[in-house]
This record gives structure tokens, C-alpha cells and sequence, in this order.
């Protein structure tokens, strides 16, 4: 019977995708993965919004300062003679106008957080900030045009969102397969449009694709299912590197830092304004005056 043989074909797939129990206790790249979609930490920004806000700030930074285009745009000819190599990575955070600013946000807004969730913030920075430098790269070695945007780094992003579904379709069902579909349509939609549009980077995009793609493949989530020996069963993520902890860390601590100052801003700006206490300014008035200057003759 056709049906029974792909159900059988199923249940291997099914079953090749489950870890011992043991194993995963002694693998160092296995860890428990659990993600919920509803969850909203309220008042807490997520990577994604602070990436979005900080691509504004740049763009606001660019026209009062039109300088700072020119210092960060995308330069083949300097890139290939290995100099100012920064200029792979600050075209991310630079944009060419409010529409490709808005267009660049919107698409980040719609995809970043579903894979912000799945990846985790280090893993998901990590994608977006090397899909963009693949993008520059590629557009650097393809075209001799200057280039800017965060497309390149959008892109990777879906790049690494179609491989993360393909990867784990035996979890993820007909779901995974659903927005796969959608993910995969979308992107070769914007990149036929590109080979339509020559003032669009399309080799940034299809760089920053392929960077994202290979990112997730390497360090993206690889899911499993074990056994407890308590009973139940759990979802196991064991990528084939996995990042150090010190760099996964990295979006918390970044946050942390920025939580910190803000806090000694408003401390600071709450002491400014606060009155002064009756007795602090007694004390002002009975301090008694030093002059500027020596009062002293001076030896003739």
C-alpha cells in the first residue's frame, strides 16, 4: 500500500531525529531549546526594535551629517586593495532615504523577531551582522558601485529562517513547510525585481542570503527529540559549531550596559532638578569668598 510505505518512510525520519538521552548529557553543543511565541517581556526591547532604532539613528546621524555617508558607504575599489575594510560592515546601518530606510525596517520588523526567538539574540546578531558583510563582500567583487543598506543583512536573515525550517521540518510540520514556501517566494520575487532594477544592489542580496543560509547551517538551531528518564520527552537544539558564550552573551550584556547608563542618566537628571535642601543652602551662603587672584603686593 502506497500510504503505509510513507507512513513507514515517515516514522524513519521520525525516529533518526531522536538523541539519546546519555549523549546529549555529555554533548557540549547540546542544549535544551524551548521557544514561546507569545511570550512579551514588557518594558524590555527586543534585539530586533534596538537594530531597527539603530539604523534611524544613522540615518538621522546621515543628514545632518552628510559626511558620515561618505566615511561608511560601500567602496569596491578600497575594499579590493584591502583597505578600510570597516566599509564591509558600516554600509548595514546606512541607507540612501526614508523609502529604502522604511522598506529596510519593515522587512527586518516582519522576519527579525520569529528568528531572533528561534536562533537566540547572539546567534541571530551574529547571522545579521555576517550576512551583511557577505553581502558587501560579493557586491564588492561584482560591482564597482558604491552601495548602502541593510538589505544584504534582511536577506540573511530570511536566508537563514528558510534553512532553520527546511532543517527541522520533521518538528515543524506542515507549518514549516507553509512559510518556507511563503519565505522562499518573497526572496525570489525581490531578487528578480533587482535584476529589473539596476539601481538595486541585487549581488548584496543574494550575498547577504547566502551568508545567512550558511550561518544557520553551521551555528543555526539543529533540533532534536529525547527521552527523560523521568518520563516525558524534550526538544534538544545541537548545532554543528556552537558559538562560545561569551559571544551569545554578547546582545544581553549590550543591553545590560545600555540599561545601566540610562539609569545613571536619569539619577543624574533627577538630582539636577531636584530643589535644594534649606540646609545645603545656609551652607552656600556662610562659605566665604576666595578671590581669583592673589591679593598680595607684588616685591618691587
Amino acid at each position: 500500500d502506497p500510504r503505509t510505505f510513507v507512513q513507514q518512510q515517515q516514522e524513519r525520519e521520525y525516529q533518526s531525529h531522536f538523541l539519546d538521552y546519555n549523549e546529549a548529557r555529555k554533548d557540549k553543543r547540546a542544549r535544551g531549546w524551548r521557544v514561546d511565541f507569545k511570550d512579551r517581556r514588557i518594558g524590555k526591547m527586543s534585539l530586533t526594535s534596538k537594530l531597527i532604532w539603530l539604523n534611524v539613528a544613522a540615518y538621522a546621524l546621515q543628514a545632518f551629517r552628510p559626511s558620515f555617508t561618505a566615511w561608511g558607504v560601500k567602496r569596491s575599489d578600497l575594499i579590493l586593495r584591502g583597505e578600510q575594510l570597516y566599509r564591509l560592515l558600516t554600509p548595514v546601518f546606512l541607507h540612501g532615504g526614508i523609502a529604502h530606510l522604511g522598506t529596510n525596517m519593515y522587512s527586518l520588523g516582519r522576519v527579525g523577531p520569529d528568528v531572533e526567538k528561534l536562533f537566540g539574540p547572539g546567534r541571530y546578531l551574529c547571522t545579521y551582522l555576517l550576512a551583511g558583510v557577505a553581502g558587501n563582500l560579493m557586491s564588492a567583487f561584482q560591482s564597482p558601485n558604491p552601495a548602502l543598506g541593510a538589505s544584504g543583512a534582511v536577506f540573511g536573515v530570511i536566508g537563514a529562517y528558510t534553512v532553520f525550517l527546511s532543517r527541522n521540518d520533521w518538528l515543524l510540520g506542515n507549518f514549516g513547510e507553509a512559510m518556507n514556501s511563503r519565505l522562499m517566494q518573497t526572496m525570489m520575487m525581490n531578487i528578480g525585481l533587482g535584476f529589473i532594477n539596476p539601481s538595486i544592489d541585487n549581488w548584496g542580496h543574494i550575498g547577504g542570503a547566502l551568508g545567512g543560509a550558511v550561518m544557520a547551517f553551521y551555528v543555526g538551531p539543529r533540533l532534536y527529540m529525547t527521552d527523560l528518564p523521568g518520563g516525558g520527552r524534550m526538544v534538544v537544539d545541537r548545532p554543528l559549531i556552537r558559538l562560545p558564550r561569551s559571544i551569545e552573551r554578547v546582545p544581553d550584556r549590550i543591553g545590560s550596559l545600555a540599561e545601566r547608563i540610562s539609569r545613571r542618566v536619569r539619577i543624574d537628571r533627577y538630582l539636577q532638578d531636584r530643589p535644594t535642601p534649606p540646609w545645603q543652602q545656609r551652607q552656600q551662603r556662610r562659605k566665604p569668598a576666595v578671590p581669583n587672584r592673589s591679593i598680595k603686593p607684588k616685591k618691587s
